[in-house]
């Protein structure tokens, strides 16, 4: 128990000593509930909390709201809803609405879990008070991931894909984005999770795509 003890406060302070590239420290609070609607449907309600610049400032509170009804033992259709107000940019907060359609592949072969899952998304940015606001960004996303656990293993090593393809409107066509993962999760106690992935993420098709290099630590606690 005392190594578990250390290695919780390992992960809490680990994030505060790495130096990010100007204002990329970032941190990211929420609180999700979950439950069932009449034996049906599943449902997941997140309120979100994020900070940014050192985590010195507020970057963007957002709340979440996702549907889905398991078809069959291995997939399941769901749609979410999101509404999000960015605070980043100094001249203009952005109220963002996404609506989301998806459909979640998710089977295991002993040990190994394979989950794959393609979305369609709309996204509109500040609707009724921008010129374009009522003309939504379209999108599809598609993320693979595997985790494999082992009896008698307390860490679960996880790595993941996910392609954005974004196809209207035509001011931001062909913006594609590859973000890929690896790392693990680490059952500190009964209630307690902990986790460490690096993710990279590329963009195409840009003048200036942007590559990023990301580390991030996560602490969950479950009721």
């Amino acid at each position: 128990m005392v190594k578990k003890t250390y290695l919780l406060f390992i992960f809490i302070v680990f994030p505060f000593v790495l130096h990010g590239q100007r204002e990329d420290f970032r941190t990211w609070y929420n609180l999700q509930l979950e439950g069932e609607l009449f034996n049906l449907i599943d449902f997941t309600i997140t309120p979100e909390l994020r900070l940014w610049d050192n985590s010195s400032r507020l970057e963007s509170i957002l709340g979440e709201v996702d549907l889905s009804s398991p078809l069959t033992k291995f997939f399941r259709l769901g749609g979410l809803y999101r509404y999000q107000v960015d605070y980043a940019r100094k001249d203009i907060n952005m109220h963002i609405h996404r609506l989301s359609l998806y459909g979640e592949l998710d089977y295991r072969i002993e040990r190994l879990r394979m989950a794959y899952r393609g979305m369609y998304q709309h996204e509109y940015i500040n609707y009724n008070t921008s010129e374009n606001g009522k003309i939504p960004e379209t999108l599809h996303r598609h993320k693979v991931s595997f985790k494999y656990r082992r009896k008698g293993w307390d860490i679960i090593p996880v790595v993941a894909g996910e392609f954005f393809f974004t196809i209207k409107p035509e001011r931001i066509d062909y913006e594609q984005k590859l973000r890929i993962t690896a790392g693990f999760q680490y059952r500190l106690t009964k209630d307690i999770n902990i986790n460490l992935h690096y993710k990279y993420q590329i963009e195409y098709f840009e003048n200036n795509p942007l590559s990023a290099h990301i580390i991030s630590t996560g602490i969950e606690y479950e009721l």
